[in-house]
């Protein structure tokens, strides 16, 4: 028997076909969606243009700006003013008011590092500690500085002049 040859009313063929996409709808597999909420910072510009001295590890402010914001609302059923003779004007009548404040700082710190410097003290401090450390015996005394030459007996016994 085939479903083609069942004759329905139009109605019950519907009914069917509703059925039959339900019943396939059920046995497929639910899909799995995944979502990442990502929130963006909000964020205000601001630019200082200006010239300054500051020492070494010192700290200057630049400027600032300050900002506001007021806002009033009020909404209400007209004609029903006249209700806070008897005290019901709040259930008719809405007032809020709202503020915002807030500021924007620029603060300058300032740090100077020479390199070339901080070599010179490394090395110099690290030199101290190996004579000091030579001075108690911990370490041996340096060995001689090698030629600057290879004499030629040496020399001669590499496998590949050099």
């Amino acid at each position: 028997m085939n479903i083609r040859n069942i004759r329905l009313l139009p109605n019950a063929r519907s009914l069917l076909w509703l059925v039959v996409v339900l019943s396939t709808l059920a046995m497929m597999k639910p899909m799995e969606v995944s979502a990442q909420v990502i929130i963006l910072p909000t964020t205000r510009t601001f630019s200082i243009g200006t010239s300054v001295s500051v020492p070494d590890r010192g700290f200057i402010g630049l400027g600032g700006v300050r900002y506001g914001a007021l806002g009033r609302t009020s909404y209400g059923t007209p004609g029903m003013g006249m209700l806070s003779l008897f005290g019901a004007s709040p259930l008719f009548n809405h007032r809020a008011t709202s503020q915002t404040l807030g500021s924007t700082q620029s603060v300058l710190g300032v740090q100077i590092i020479d390199l070339k410097e901080l070599d010179r003290q490394v090395f110099q401090l690290g030199g101290d500690i190996v004579r000091a450390k030579q001075a108690a015996g911990l370490l041996s005394t340096p060995e001689k500085e090698l030629p600057s030459r290879i004499p030629l007996a040496l020399r001669n016994s590499f496998s590949v002049p050099r």
